[in-house]
């Protein structure tokens, strides 16, 4: 063995030896320097009495804390909570101030400060109201359709809440109940709107089912339509040509009428020689059309030899 082998061996059994050590130094002046972060605190509201409400919200608090740095990295992620006593609250305002000592944090964690350190909250008389549904309608149902009746169940609604709201609410809105393009009754599940009104709530949950009753849309118009001879075959004049006739039916059918050649308007001829004759209109409108007035309502037939 040369002098040099047990050198080569000491190096080899010192170097591993050495870098644990100094890896393990390092290790413990990680977990062991001090570091500070920013966490989220949460305030629970404890021992409120039954006949009061809590009106508004806390806004966002985050806790500054200090300690090593290994406690932190476990803590990253969480939220700290605050317990804040209401066994006293009377109606008003009331001031919160958040005591850094009372947050619950580990061992060796310490609070160095919150922001916002305080804020006010809002404290009401818990009341009961019953207020009607109204069902919240958008939109429009198909071209020649109306909606004839729009029904809520239950029509009204128990709310429960802070007293100074609920005496603001005369009735609830539904969430939007969309028409667009009905042309039949229809039922819809929806869910009340109370968005505006911060801290009330229905006593019992549930949707609300809204009956859409649609119909066909009922308009009078005037419109002009030839009258023509039947029942004979003479040659014939007809004085004047034309008749004007207010109808009243569905705007789809009355459109349709206006669009083609109106109503079949005819004055019966038959068994007349020649001559002059003042004779009525037959006019037989469609079984939903409603004759209102015709003009005019006699006209002069000349039959010719």
């Amino acid at each position: 063995m040369t002098d040099s082998e047990p050198r080569r061996h000491l190096y080899k059994v010192f170097v591993p030896v050495a870098v644990a050590f100094v890896l393990l130094i390092g290790i413990l002046l990680f977990s062991y320097r001090t570091s500070e972060i920013a966490l989220p605190l949460s305030v629970r509201f404890v021992h409120l009495p039954e006949e009061r409400v809590i009106v508004g919200k806390v806004p966002a608090l985050e806790a500054r804390v200090r300690g090593y740095a290994s406690t932190l990295k476990d803590l990253e992620g969480s939220k700290l909570s605050y317990n804040v006593d209401l066994v006293s609250a009377e109606p008003g305002k009331r001031f919160i101030k958040i005591l850094t000592e009372r947050i619950e944090v580990p061992q060796g964690v310490s609070v160095l400060a919150v922001d916002p350190a305080s804020f006010v909250i809002n404290i009401d008389k818990f009341a009961e109201k019953l207020v009607p549904v109204v069902p919240d309608l958008v939109n429009e149902p198909a071209p020649g359709y109306i909606v004839s009746t729009v029904g809520a169940s239950p029509s009204r609604i128990r709310l429960m809440g802070a007293a100074t709201i609920l005496d603001t609410i005369s009735a609830v809105r539904t969430t939007p109940v969309d028409l667009a393009g009905l042309t039949e009754p229809s039922k819809r599940s929806v869910a009340l709107n109370l968005n505006d009104s911060s801290g009330v709530q229905p006593v019992e949950e549930g949707l609300i089912e809204i009956n859409i009753e649609i119909e066909e849309k009922i308009v009078e118009r005037m419109i002009q339509s030839q009258v023509r001879g039947t029942g004979t075959n003479y040659k014939y004049g007809i004085r004047p040509k034309k008749i004007k006739l207010l109808l009243k039916g569905p705007e789809k059918t009355l459109n349709k009428l206006m669009q083609d050649d109106g109503i079949d308007v005819r004055v019966d001829l038959e068994g007349l020689g020649p001559g002059t004759y003042l004779r009525h209109a037959i006019i037989e409108p469609p079984l939903d059309i409603t004759l209102l007035k015709a003009k005019p309502e006699a006209f002069m037939i000349e039959i010719f030899n």
